[in-house]
């Protein structure tokens, strides 16, 4: 059942990314809601779950707005893989802290896909991408994740309360 939950939030997160969110880009940077999803499921779950929202993630934004398959599917099951070994040393109702992994799970992607997309195909002024494209974007991204993060929360949460239904005894 959370597996299904996962897929759907990457479809939701998908449609809303390309049609609503359009019109909050601020000097045309959105968001990476797609990062905020696979980091908090990660962060709530564990690695397990993280690498799979991270594959339907990126396969999902690879078939629809990438050249490349299998790009972001790496990039994203690798933030939710470092991100999920987090599961067990952190408090997960801490505001602060996702925050905090948000912005390097960001910089990361950031990185990353300047790496495997834009190195390898010859653009070499890394801090022409980084200044006007990255940095705005993780401060929106990071301004965002504070209320997303409440929400996959909270659905975990109750897919959680679901799952330990069946299992009391009294």
């Amino acid at each position: 059942m959370k597996y299904i939950a996962y897929t759907l939030m990457a479809v939701i997160n998908i449609i809303l990314q390309s049609t609503v969110f359009e019109s909050f880009a601020i000097i045309d940077i959105k968001p990476n809601t797609a990062l905020i999803i696979v980091v908090s499921v990660a962060f709530i779950q564990g690695e397990g779950d993280g690498i799979f929202t991270g594959l339907v993630t990126g396969f999902l934004q690879d078939c629809l707005f990438s050249a490349y398959l299998g790009c972001n599917m790496f990039i994203y099951a690798t933030i939710g893989m470092i991100c999920g070994y987090c599961f067990k040393a952190f408090f997960k109702e801490s505001f602060l802290l996702p925050l905090a992994i948000v912005a390097g799970a960001d910089i990361f992607y950031s990185f990353a896909y300047y790496v495997l997309n834009l190195l390898l195909m010859g653009y070499s002024n890394f801090f022409a991408f980084v200044l006007p494209k990255v940095l705005p974007e993780l401060v929106y991204t990071v301004l965002i994740s504070a209320f997303l993060y409440r929400i996959v929360y909270t659905v975990t949460e109750f897919l959680n309360s679901r799952k330990n239904a069946g299992r009391r005894l009294f």
